[in-house]
């Protein structure tokens, strides 16, 4: 058990006067609970966790065993999984609610219960130091990757064929995809031309000489994720550098990273950060970005909380707090096969500033 995030989820409780956060999983439905225990859920079970620390587990007869602690505790107000705004702090079921309260008055239940979403909303996003560390051993591992991979990448090699280089990589580095439906699945690989877009790598996409390359790559290790991506030119004859149009297109996505890492601190909005990036793209004379400028990264590469989103999207005029760590990418997109790039880099919010966990990338990768 992480004894450090169940005694801050203790304190949290007391602060607010709450008796315990109640947690029901069943085919680890339960998002949260990894953040407590290691554990594997098949059968449904329930998970107590009182104001003093202490945690008990049901694995019989659930919901009568759950009231029944509640009742034997004389608990006044639980904390439930339930969230309007946050998938990840949603988990509770309209069946599992449906079963825990049938234990009860429904008049009383009603009163007990409330929104576990502001507590567990930040246990999720402030980091420990132990986290941290975790995170910068999946950006590391993922960091050296790609640089193995840029040894190797050659014309006329197919999108495929370049994502099985990454999973080579993932094999060696003893590490998993973070993203993909199964362990090795491909990351995003992309050759400009045949279009940027959250999709699956083509055997039939052959890169050629004149090709933007766009990958982004996330790698999970001992439950932490990474998420980087990387843009590459392949050189024509003759050519010793990018042509002008695709090397301003890869300068600006930097450099809206870089006003990013430059300005953003601990109590700047989600929309303050987004506009760091954002305004940096626009003012490069390319369309604005049709996503966000960042998210939280942590146990899922999409980690919740706070988003770094235009001003009006859903959670983005949250402040952004002290030892949150973020995956940022103000991304150069255009159509019709212009030039377009993402390199995203990973980031921890400090009180004047940044952390950043990637080596970055700063210069254009070039592919003879």
């Amino acid at each position: 058990m992480n004894k450090e995030k169940i005694e801050k989820l203790a304190e949290k409780l007391r602060e607010q006067k709450i008796d315990a956060l109640v947690v029901l999983s069943r085919n680890n439905s339960d998002k949260t609970l990894p953040l407590f225990m290691d554990i594997e859920v098949k059968e449904q079970i329930g998970c107590i966790f009182d104001n003093s620390g202490k945690v008990v587990i049901i694995t019989q007869d659930v919901y009568k065993g759950v009231a029944d602690y509640i009742k034997d505790n004389n608990f006044e107000k639980i904390a439930l999984n339930v969230s309007q705004n946050d998938y990840i702090l949603d988990s509770l079921t309209i069946g599992q609610y449906m079963g825990l309260e049938n234990q009860f008055d429904k008049e009383k239940f009603e009163n007990m219960w409330v929104s576990s979403e502001e507590i567990l909303g930040e246990l999720r996003a402030i980091k420990s130091k132990a986290e941290i560390a975790a995170i910068k051993e999946a950006v590391d591992i993922t960091v050296n990757i790609y640089k193995d991979v840029h040894k190797q990448i050659k014309v006329g090699m197919s999108e495929t064929e370049i994502g099985d280089l990454f999973v080579e990589g993932m094999k060696k580095y003893g590490v998993v995809n973070a993203l993909g439906s199964h362990d090795y699945s491909y990351p995003l690989v992309m050759i400009n031309r045949c279009g940027l877009s959250h999709r699956d790598p083509m055997s039939y996409y052959i890169l050629q000489e004149g090709d933007i390359l766009v990958c982004d790559f996330s790698v999970r290790k001992n439950g932490y994720c990474s998420d980087i991506a990387r843009g590459f030119y392949v050189l024509k004859q003759q050519e010793e550098k990018a042509p002008d149009d695709v090397q301003k297109a890869f300068d600006t996505a930097v450099n809206a990273v870089s006003n990013i890492i430059n300005n953003a601190k601990a109590g700047l909005r989600g929309c303050d950060i987004d506009w760091l990036g954002r305004s940096v793209i626009e003012a490069g004379g390319y369309p604005t970005i049709r996503h966000s400028a960042g998210h939280q990264l942590g146990r899922k590469v999409h980690d919740g909380g706070t988003a770094l989103h235009v001003e009006g999207k859903p959670n983005s005029q949250n402040k952004v707090r002290v030892n949150e760590v973020y995956a940022i990418e103000p991304t150069v997109i255009q159509d019709d096969g212009l030039p377009s790039f993402i390199v995203e880099e990973d980031i921890v919010i400090k009180e004047d500033g940044v952390e950043v966990l990637s080596e970055r990338q700063l210069e254009l990768w070039l592919i003879r």
